[in-house]
């Protein structure tokens, strides 16, 4: 038996007596006055009361106090009704229900969510599993199984993952007429039998006529250079109201058209353009044909063969290639799919289309896999499903013979073989790495012209060892390596044996578990290195201190050209959002104080398959330069 209600009961109300309460809802897809949302989703309430609310200075709207009840609220703005008085309290008490009991099953409507299912987690209590069912108009079924709780629980448990009940009105869900979409089930069988109460009212402000954006004077000159992405600012209008992917128009404070984008509707970025300028949409590059540009940038990739072949580089890489917010690498016989935004619930699915349409196989013959991986940002400790197969999977590739033993997916990068972890087997840790680096391919073929000579190559932060893999293919005598991840220093290990046959000898490498930092700091007075590779991370723990590249870059560029033989070079590359931190200089000053002379600085940007974009420095974090001293 299916048990129905509102979650707001009188005893839920008792605890907040000392009139601390506070409602947070958000309003459907349709403008209209406060006063009609108040009386519509507070029936019971007399009118003196809700005027009370907004005469007491109780709402808020997006954040602003409103004065009024004719107030024209946006559609999907934010309300928040704080400091309800007892009399509030006791009339709301009166007209909220409460579910009776406690389930182990429940079903309710959510906003749709990205993930597919997972399970929720909150302090004291043990894991809930949920999974995403039927979909209408931005809306979703959740199914729900843990321990038998409350509807006050699962509906806190729920808010916690950013995932609130439709008419939750404490923790931010959906204002809907006719009470919370929640529901106790009892036995497994019930899941698929019961039905939901689906909302009459629109959940997202998606009609043709009302998807409009305007901004502020500051953010129209931002588009007017360039820059891909909208951020949210109070001369703007709020994107939340509208469908994550949605397609806005976006327009200035005077109205004038400025652009086309997707809404992404996050706290930090409002949106994502697609197409810059006053045209009509159908006017805009379609999908097919900026994934065929994209395609055309690699054909050189593609077509790589013989002893040189590289079946490993970066197909689309985002607003470089004007497909915001997807990224898609090419592993071998695998697509792996990295999505990074909600902007782009849109079009990754033409995008895929359109690229296994144009490689319909890979230029061995062989079917594609497709692996899609959600790198979105999530709240609080639940664990969501992030990964999918699209087509193919771990059978094929198997039977393909790429390499699934334990040194991993294998796969070539100019005739090397290193073995990468796609993350397929952590569905719910989705990171944007798998052991190797695509961006550093050319400048590790920078590096190779100058190994050929020979010498002690030192290369710190060395993550799973490409570097040091390349380098003593190329001719390097001894190369170390130092990371302070004993998984890590395993897996150079594991790259080194795979090379074998390419003259990698691993008697001339040594690994070493250490901070880079204090390994340069115990060398010999004499120990002097032919080249250093240093690509340390932005922020990360280094044993008992905190490594920061801000803080601790430039004392280390100053350890690294003292160590560096005359003639030497050093390779420094670092992967940061926001502006450079300006490398060249770094090094200017590190040879200077050293008292060395440059005979070379130039820079060591990212692989071509990594296209820049003019007037979007967040999108192009990786900066690079090489020196080398007389």
């Amino acid at each position: 038996m299916a048990v129905h209600g509102r979650l707001h009961g009188s005893e839920h109300f008792v605890r907040y007596a000392s009139g601390m309460l506070s409602l947070r809802f958000r309003l459907p897809g349709r403008e209209a006055p406060l006063g009609h949302w108040l009386k519509s989703l507070f029936p019971e309430l007399d009118r003196q009361a809700r005027r009370d609310w907004v005469a007491e200075g109780c709402i808020r709207v997006d954040g602003g106090l409103v004065d009024r009840p004719s107030f024209e609220c946006p559609a999907g703005s934010s309300v928040e009704v704080t400091n309800l008085s007892q009399v509030h309290l006791s009339a709301l008490a009166a007209i909220c229900g409460r579910p009776v009991g406690q389930h182990a099953r429940w079903i309710g409507l959510v906003d749709e969510p990205a993930w597919p299912s997972g399970v929720l987690r909150m302090d004291g209590m043990s894991d809930v599993e949920f999974m995403i069912g039927e979909v209408r108009g931005g809306l979703a079924r959740i199914q729900l199984t843990g321990a038998a709780c409350s509807a006050e629980t699962m509906a806190a448990l729920l808010a916690e993952a950013q995932l609130p009940l439709v008419a939750d009105f404490l923790h931010g869900g959906l204002a809907v007429i006719g009470g919370l979409r929640l529901s106790g089930v009892d036995g497994a069988a019930a899941f698929d039998a019961a039905e939901m109460n689906w909302p009459q009212e629109p959940a997202w402000c998606d009609q043709d006529d009302t998807r409009r954006l305007r901004v502020s004077d500051e953010t129209a000159r931002a588009i007017g250079r360039g820059h891909p992405w909208i951020l949210p600012d109070r001369a703007s209008d709020s994107a939340k109201r509208f469908k994550p992917g949605s397609v806005l128009r976006v327009l200035s404070r005077d109205g004038q058209p400025l652009a086309w984008a997707h809404a992404e509707g996050e706290a930090r970025l409002a949106a994502r353009v697609w197409a810059a300028g006053s045209d009509e949409l159908r006017q805009a590059a379609s999908i097919e044909s900026r994934v065929a540009k994209a395609i055309a940038r690699r054909r050189g990739l593609l077509d790589s063969e013989g002893t040189g072949r590289t079946n490993a580089f970066r197909l689309i890489h985002g607003e470089g290639d004007d497909l915001p917010g997807l990224i898609v690498d090419r592993l071998g016989p695998l697509l792996r799919v990295l999505v990074t935004s909600r902007a782009s619930e849109g079009i990754r699915d033409r995008v895929i289309a359109a690229l296994t349409a144009q490689l319909p196989v890979t230029p061995e013959g062989e079917a594609w896999s497709i692996l899609e991986l959600l790198h979105l940002r999530s709240e609080g400790a639940s664990l969501f499903d992030r990964v999918r197969w699209l087509s193919g999977g771990l059978d094929r590739l198997a039977g393909q013979h790429v390499g699934l033993e334990d040194e991993g997916f294998l796969v070539c990068e100019r005739g090397l073989t290193f073995a990468v972890d796609p993350g397929w087997a952590t569905p719910r840790q989705v990171r944007p790495g798998y052991g190797l680096f695509l961006d550093q391919r050319e400048n590790r073929a920078r590096l190779d012209r100058l190994a050929t000579r020979g010498g002690s190559w030192l290369n710190l932060f060395a993550h799973t060892g490409a570097f040091s893999v390349s380098l003593l293919a190329a001719g390097a005598a001894r190369v170390t390596s130092v990371d302070l991840s004993a998984a890590y220093l395993g897996r150079i290990e594991s790259n080194l044996a795979l090379n074998q046959e390419r003259g990698v000898d691993p008697i001339q490498h040594e690994s070493v578990r250490s901070d880079g930092r204090r390994f340069l700091e115990k060398l010999g007075a004499s120990e002097r290195f032919e080249g250093i590779v240093l690509d340390p991370p932005t922020a990360a723990a280094a044993g008992r201190r905190f490594w920061s590249l801000q803080r601790d870059l430039e004392p280390l560029v100053r350890l690294c050209v003292d160590r560096l033989e005359s003639g030497g070079s050093l390779l420094v590359t670092q992967n940061r959002i926001g502006s450079p931190i300006g490398l060249d200089r770094v090094l200017e000053r590190a040879a200077n104080r050293a008292h060395r002379s440059i005979a070379r600085l130039e820079a060591a940007p990212a692989g071509s398959d990594h296209p820049m974009r003019a007037g979007f420095p967040e999108g192009d974090p990786f900066e690079g330069w090489l020196l080398e001293l007389d």
